[in-house]
């Protein structure tokens, strides 16, 4: 097993970062490795395997982990396409003051102290979003500030991801994500079902370990949070707004709204919508 040293990649002693893409094919596969630093990666494309500390995981477009200095992991290629990961090395000595800045408590930050470390998915727009940031990267200044620019970023894309209770899975972590709109929204149970690329009954079982409520709970509180949300910042008449979330029916809604929030959606706009 080999150690990768942050030192061997920095091109100046006062470097903060170190910035690759490497692409894996059937023949060059990584060999098993731990570093001295902590890592982020993320599949710039293809699909493959993640052997980390003892584990296979299987990994996509998209997909994107947070390493720390003691993981032992490789990849592997899966698929015809090239695996490409991007990799963002971070100099060890940063870590504790993102946690403390950012995190109300160490074992929340995405660098966490699980025996496998977070895997997130990230939809198409946010990897574009991502590999924009990284791109920049390579003609900046290696300093502080290029990399807190990037960590500040990345960190806004995963403030709704909860780790709170348990991460997610990577998978229901997507959709989630992707369900958040009304074009999914509409599709209800079925269409989230159709987004996880699972079972309705798997789903079902890992939405209750993981979030402690049923599917249809967590169809119906999207749908109601898509409402609050559009009350609160638009105009739109409240008809457009709850048909849009994919409630069909006008009692139905106003009743589980106020269930949910304690007044009627007309008080909770009147409430919260400020004009400026």
């Amino acid at each position: 097993m080999r150690k990768f040293l942050f030192e061997t990649f920095a091109l100046s002693s006062t470097d903060v970062f170190h910035l690759a893409s490497t692409s894996i094919n059937n023949h060059d596969d990584l060999n098993p490795h731990d570093h001295d630093y902590f890592e982020f990666f993320i599949v710039s494309d293809g699909e493959g395997i993640h052997k980390i500390n003892n584990k296979e995981l299987s990994i996509q477009k998209g997909e994107a982990c947070f390493i720390r200095p003691h993981d032992v992991h490789t990849f592997k290629k899966t698929s015809k396409e090239e695996l490409v990961i991007t990799n963002l090395a971070i100099k060890a000595d940063l870590l504790p003051f993102y946690k403390e800045r950012y995190f109300t408590s160490p074992q929340l930050c995405y660098w966490n102290d699980e025996q496998i470390p977070l895997h997130v998915v990230f939809t198409d727009d946010e990897l574009q979003s991502i590999l924009g940031y990284l791109d920049q990267m390579v003609s900046k200044e290696n300093n502080l500030l290029t990399l807190d620019t990037f960590v500040l970023h990345l960190f806004s894309l995963l403030k709704d991801y909860s780790i709170q209770d348990g991460h997610l899975p990577s998978w229901l972590n997507y959709s989630l994500k992707e369900f958040r709109s009304p074009q999914y929204l509409k599709t209800g149970i079925n269409g989230f079902i159709a987004l996880s690329q699972r079972s309705g009954d798997h789903v079902n079982r890992v939405v209750k370990k993981s979030m402690q409520k049923t599917l249809t709970e967590l169809v119906n509180d999207e749908r109601l949070l898509y409402t609050a949300n559009q009350l609160a910042m638009t105009n739109a008449p409240i008809k457009s707004i709850y048909t849009n979330a994919g409630f069909e029916n006008h009692s139905y809604f106003f009743r589980i709204f106020k269930k949910k929030y304690g007044i009627t959606p007309q008080q909770y706009r009147s409430k919260n919508h400020k004009v400026i």
